[in-house]
């Protein structure tokens, strides 16, 4: 049995409170809270709040590459020229974004994320390398590629079954329909089944611009052919949700599903601004996404929080604790994955954010964490009680070497298209 503690710091505990107690951990999972005097394997958590690490419920890891690229389009426009710069990756490149998109987390605090997008066996072998937890979908776009739908969808249930439960189960997997719009019901119907099957969420784009909603004849037709396709259950995870009414909440609501919002993405791509505080109001499970480094800037669930805070102050304002679930424990339920939170038999998915900042001295840490803290003030990184970053030194992965060959890379890009 492997037995590590953590002491000396404040812990965040599941209903807000902060405890000044040891942590220890056991095979990966929380143990105990107390005093444990005799563990030799401790970490120092002086002066740090000792909290759960985010979960990042919707991004595209290998878009790294793609950062900056596509600015100032209209959405509908983005996407076009986001997806020509995407055919030209290659599953090297994949992988290399996805690396580099693990270094960004580690040092942000994000022990979790969700992760939509092509040859999702380099994700995978990155997010191994990494130390990360994740869940893997490879997005199903119907008309890329040219294969029959039956060889696609063999394609993506062949991924599943082998990297579900890989690396000692921090990797897991879902299936990943990229909209309503661009699937057809006999693709939603057939994944639905698969998620049913092989016990696996499924998530999609939903209502993410207005293009979109106008797409099907108004929203409620989205819902309606997700709702035949079976697809509405607590397995569903929906991404962004900006054009959805209230009848829509209440629905997905009644049925389980779970929202993942990705404020910052939906505001640079001007889009709209999503309706939080309506979803919550019906008892939706809310949880957080960074959406894409090239549509969502960076990978930091911190910026999240603050942004859906300034949000909800527009109409009344979400407490700076149900932020904080947001970004933890919600998103772990809506993976279906016990972290998220510090309770006896979870995953040990920690993070340590040192207090010791000009920026963070104030009366209540928990408002400090979502309207000033960043991710640079994340000094420690442990997933599974595997320590990532110690001191803000990354063990896992060689972080100056992947950003230079990212670098390099991302100018052989931008020297194509000076050329062209």
């Amino acid at each position: 049995m492997s037995t590590s503690v953590i002491r000396g710091g404040h812990l965040l505990l599941p209903d807000g409170r902060l405890l000044r107690r040891d942590l220890l951990i056991e095979d990966g999972l929380i143990a105990s809270i107390g005093v444990n005097s005799r563990c030799k394997d401790a970490i120092d958590a002086s002066g740090c709040l000792v909290m759960p690490g985010f979960v990042n419920t919707h991004t595209h890891t290998p878009m790294t590459l793609l950062r900056g690229w596509c600015e100032g389009l209209r959405f509908s426009e983005w996407l076009e020229c986001i997806w020509q710069r995407e055919a030209e990756l290659t599953p090297s490149d994949i992988y290399l974004g996805s690396i580099l998109a693990c270094v960004e987390m580690i040092r942000s605090g994000i022990t979790t994320f969700a992760d939509v997008y092509i040859h999702m066996d380099r994700v995978a072998l990155a997010a191994g390398e990494s130390g990360l937890r994740c869940v893997l979908g490879w997005g199903l776009l119907e008309g890329a590629g040219g294969e029959p739908l039956e060889e696609k969808l063999s394609e993506r249930r062949a991924f599943v079954k082998k990297y579900n439960h890989a690396c000692n189960g921090r990797i897991t997997t879902m299936y990943a329909p990229h909209s309503p719009v661009t699937s057809s019901e006999e693709a939603l119907t057939a994944l639905a089944r698969l998620s049913r099957e092989d016990g696996v969420p499924i998530t999609t784009h939903l209502l993410e611009s207005r293009e979109e909603a106008m797409a099907l004849d108004g929203s409620c037709h989205h819902l309606s052919r997700l709702d035949r396709a079976g697809l509405l259950s607590n397995r569903f995870l929906a991404a962004h949700c900006v054009h959805l009414s209230d009848e829509d909440a209440r629905i997905l609501a009644e049925r389980g599903v779970s929202v993942s919002l990705n404020p910052i993405s939906n505001l640079r791509l001007g889009v709209g601004v999503p309706p939080i505080e309506m979803m919550a109001s019906h008892g939706l499970n809310l949880s957080l996404g960074t959406d894409g480094a090239a549509s969502g800037g960076l990978l930091d669930i911190f910026e999240v929080m603050r942004t859906v805070a300034l949000i909800g102050r527009m109409s009344g304002g979400i407490s700076p604790f149900d932020i904080l679930r947001m970004a933890t424990l919600n998103g772990a339920v809506a993976l279906g994955l016990e972290t998220g939170a510090i309770k006896r038999g979870f995953a040990a998915d920690l993070i340590l954010v040192d207090m010791k900042k000009p920026h963070l001295t104030g009366c209540d840490p928990i408002s400090a964490l979502v309207h000033s803290a960043k991710g640079c003030d994340v000094k420690t990184t442990i997933v599974g009680g595997e320590v990532l970053m110690e001191d803000y030194v990354i063990k896992t992965l060689n972080e100056e070497d992947i950003i230079e060959r990212a670098i390099e890379r991302i100018a052989d890009l931008k020297n194509r298209h000076a050329i062209e």
